[in-house]
């Protein structure tokens, strides 16, 4: 029997995916560049542990059938373990949400065909749900031509997902065309969507359905929008042009610093447990039929945490599937609405 590898296992979404994967019955092999922090984590869960850099996977996954990479940003951390898991035909998964990463992982769709491998990046709350809800949407209206996603994060996020949203300004926004990605601003539409507990505003950003839902339902057109105050939407659109001092290594040493000072760590136990996150779609035809579908979920990182553990377990059993695939291509539409705390999907009030 080959192993589950959780990497980045001492990271603060990683050590929760690591303690829900035991709690389920998982024995896996914890990893990441730190020896020195995986060992604290290994002894108290009696687990086995590997410290090495992602560059230097494929020496450490002979036995590994299945790799959670859960070390952002996966910007610098997916591609070579992508390699490593292609070398030696393990299955690889992780919690990106980084368009980037998942366009590298279809490009190489053939590749993983060939070796038996499944490339599943995605695992999290960056796609899920989203992508079952886009999933959803092209079933009830099967002639789409258009699905427009949105979400309400209901929490702070922890230094890995501000980060990489800091990155993810620096570039502006993308929205999917006639099949293509198409380079915008940042906030480039701003709008009130109908989430289950109420209307707000929210502002178009590169959320990875952009891309990924192009894939998963070959529908051509989609935006995705995050609820934000109208204030910020409309600062972020204001300061879009600008948005190459991002790229600066003094302004991004100086915000990476700030992003560490306010978001240090992440939600305790007791503000998981509250916080829910809420989600809505629209599918549009040529026609200009029209449906939309919302839900609510746990919180950002109670949902990743579930979601990854069982993709990836699902990944770890499979002997036949293979190639590059978004959660709904292989646990189907209504896995999301399977999950413990995931309310129905319902269509919003008109």
């Amino acid at each position: 029997m080959r192993n589950l590898m959780i990497y980045g296992a001492y990271g603060y979404t990683g050590e929760l995916i690591v303690r829900a994967a035991v709690e389920r019955g998982h024995q896996p092999i914890i990893a990441g560049r730190s020896e020195g922090k995986l060992l604290p984590l290994a002894e108290e869960l009696l687990l086995d542990y590997r410290a090495f850099n992602a560059e230097d996977a494929a020496e450490h996954l002979a036995d590994v059938g299945t790799v959670l990479n859960c070390a952002g940003p996966f910007s610098r951390t997916a591609a070579p373990l992508v390699a490593a898991c292609l070398d030696r035909k393990t299955h690889y998964v992780d919690i990106t949400g980084e368009i980037p990463v998942f366009s590298h992982c279809h490009d190489l769709d053939e590749a993983a065909r060939q070796a038996g491998v499944i490339l599943c990046p995605g695992a999290g709350f960056d796609i899920v749900p989203t992508d079952c809800l886009a999933a959803s949407l092209k079933e009830r209206l099967p002639n789409a031509e258009t699905i427009n996603l949105a979400f309400s994060f209901g929490t702070k996020p922890s230094i890995g997902t501000a980060k990489t949203t800091l990155e993810a300004l620096e570039h502006g926004g993308l929205v999917r065309r006639d099949h293509k990605l198409e380079q915008v601003g940042n906030a480039y539409d701003i709008r009130k969507i109908p989430f289950p507990e109420g209307d707000r505003w929210a502002a178009t950003i590169p959320w990875g359905d952009v891309f990924t839902s192009g894939v998963s339902t070959g529908v051509p057109n989609g935006m995705v929008y995050a609820a934000l105050p109208r204030s910020l939407a409309i600062a972020m659109r204001l300061a879009s042009p600008f948005r190459g001092l991002l790229g600066k290594d003094s302004v991004k040493k100086r915000l990476e610093k700030m992003v560490e000072a306010r978001f240090a760590g992440g939600p305790d136990d007791e503000a998981r447990s509250e916080q829910r996150t809420e989600f809505w779609g629209e599918a549009i035809a040529p026609d200009g039929e029209r449906v939309a579908l919302s839900f609510s979920a746990p919180n950002v990182y109670s949902l990743t945490v579930d979601t990854a553990v069982e993709i990836a377990a699902w990944c770890q059993a499979q002997s036949g599937a293979s190639g590059y695939a978004t959660a709904s291509m292989i646990m189907g539409a209504d896995f999301i609405t399977t999950r413990p705390g995931v309310s129905a999907m319902k269509e919003p009030p008109s």
